[in-house]
C-alpha cells in the first residue's frame, strides 16, 4: 500500500490531469493518413527508375487512377484546403492571439509547442502537394522525351 502511493506519486509529474488529455481531431487523423500517402508517393517517384519501361508503367498507373477515379481529385482537393485551414490556424495563434491571457505559463508553452507542430506538418503536406505534382510532370516528360530519342535512334538504325 505505500509503495503503491509512493510510485503515484513519484509518477504524478508525468501524468496529465484528466481535463487536459483530449481527443484527437478527426481533422487531424485525416491530415496524418494523407500526409503519409503523398510521402509514399513522393519516396516513390524520387527513387531512381532501372529503365523507361518501368517509369512509363509508373507514370501510367499513376495517371490511369488519377483519371478513372474523378472522386480522388475531389479528395485530394478537399484535403489541400483542409490542410491550408488548419495552417491558417496555426499561424493565426502563433502569430496574432492573445496567448498570455487568462492562462498559465505551462498551458500556454504546451499550446505553443503544439500550434508549431500542426504548422510544421501542415506546411509540410502543402509543400509536398505540390513538390509530388512537379515530380509527375518531370516524369511524363522524361519518359516521353526517352521514347522520343529511342524511336529516333531506331529510325536511324532501319536506315
Amino acid at each position: 500500500s505505500k509503495a503503491t502511493v509512493s510510485v503515484l506519486n513519484w509518477a504524478a509529474p508525468f501524468v496529465p490531469p484528466a481535463p487536459h488529455r483530449r481527443s484527437m481531431d478527426p481533422g487531424w487523423m485525416l491530415l496524418a493518413l494523407f500526409l503519409l500517402i503523398e510521402t509514399l508517393l513522393v519516396a516513390v517517384l524520387i527513387m531512381p527508375m532501372p529503365s523507361n519501361k518501368i517509369r512509363g508503367l509508373m507514370v501510367d498507373g499513376i495517371r490511369h487512377v488519377w483519371n478513372t477515379y474523378p472522386n480522388l481529385r475531389y479528395i485530394a482537393a478537399l484535403m489541400l484546403t483542409l490542410n491550408a485551414y488548419y495552417f491558417y490556424n496555426s499561424m493565426h495563434y502563433l502569430y496574432f492571439s492573445d496567448r498570455y491571457e487568462h492562462s498559465e505559463i505551462k498551458d500556454t508553452k504546451t499550446r505553443m509547442f503544439r500550434e508549431q507542430r500542426n504548422a510544421y506538418l501542415t506546411g509540410f503536406g502543402i509543400g509536398l502537394f505540390f513538390v509530388l505534382n512537379r515530380l509527375m510532370d518531370l516524369h511524363t516528360q522524361l519518359y516521353d522525351a526517352r521514347n522520343v530519342q529511342k524511336e529516333q535512334v531506331s529510325a536511324k538504325k532501319t536506315q
